[in-house]
């Protein structure tokens, strides 16, 4: 009875032992990926009729997921009841890294949209966005995010981040295109200081808690980027003697929202 206890005792430890190694996940390389989305198909809309697009994902690991806003996904590829406009398209694998498509879906008769931005400060509506609208009657008004229509086309002194532009035309002809306004936050002068002075401390993210994870490397932290912004705001990061403002926070946001890049 005890030789079968013993052998039954080892034999979990080796079974458990084996589970833990075989469980060890040394993460995805997304920026490795080749991972790509294409146009497939398009239908151009009218005042009439709204539009539609067929996107393919390819490479990486299937199956894909596709988005319009880069936050709800679905399955098919297939995306209908589009407006004239900039679309961005994503496209997320099974890994779950990404690819980004810009387009601009055209009008067929009706109104067809284009703008150009400016950046704005991250803490201060700063920034710029200039429309250009044609077809449709050529008599067009402009809103931005639900506001009052003006007969301008440029808006002035807008934050960072997501924005809706809507055009009407003459005849009640109507065009939505969504925008993105990027922030003037740097990686170099912004965030990597703003991690070391906070972050960097002895047994957290100066290398003691894995190399991945060290924050004087601003490869870690482009990589990382997503879960930064998570857990910062959170307040879960820094950990004490660290201490970051909501203005910082707010910094750090603006910067993966802008695409965490190497600025």
């Amino acid at each position: 009875m005890k030789r079968i206890t013993l052998y039954s005792l080892l034999a979990s430890i080796i079974i458990y032992m084996g589970c833990a190694d075989n469980t060890e996940n040394p993460g995805i390389d997304c920026s490795q990926s080749d991972l790509d989305v294409t146009i497939a198909s398009t239908t151009l809309p009218t005042c009439e009729e709204s539009g539609s697009i067929v996107v393919e994902g390819s490479g990486g690991s299937a199956p894909y997921t596709y988005s319009l806003d880069g936050v709800n996904f679905q399955s098919s590829g297939t995306f209908t009841n589009l407006v004239a406009g900039n679309l961005s398209i994503t496209v997320m694998d099974e890994d779950g890294c990404t690819a980004e498509l810009s387009s601009v879906l055209n009008s067929n008769g009706g109104i067809s949209i284009s703008v150009s931005t400016t950046n704005s400060d991250c803490l201060n509506p700063t920034g710029s966005i200039e429309v250009t609208a044609t077809e449709g009657d050529g008599n067009f008004t402009y809103s931005l995010d639900g506001g009052v229509s003006q007969s301008s086309n440029t808006f002035t002194s807008v934050g960072a981040g997501d924005h809706q532009v809507t055009v009407v035309d003459g005849t009640g002809c109507t065009s939505i295109a969504e925008v993105y306004v990027s922030s003037n936050v740097s990686l170099s002068a912004d965030i990597m200081p703003l991690l070391q002075a906070q972050c960097t401390f002895s047994g957290c993210h100066n290398g003691d808690n894995g190399a991945s994870r060290n924050w004087t490397n601003k490869e870690n932290v482009i990589d990382k980027a997503l879960g930064i912004k998570s857990r910062t705001q959170s307040r879960s990061m820094p950990r004490s003697p660290g201490v970051l403002t909501q203005a910082q926070i707010d910094l750090i946001a603006c910067w993966v929202d802008d695409g965490a890049k190497d600025n």
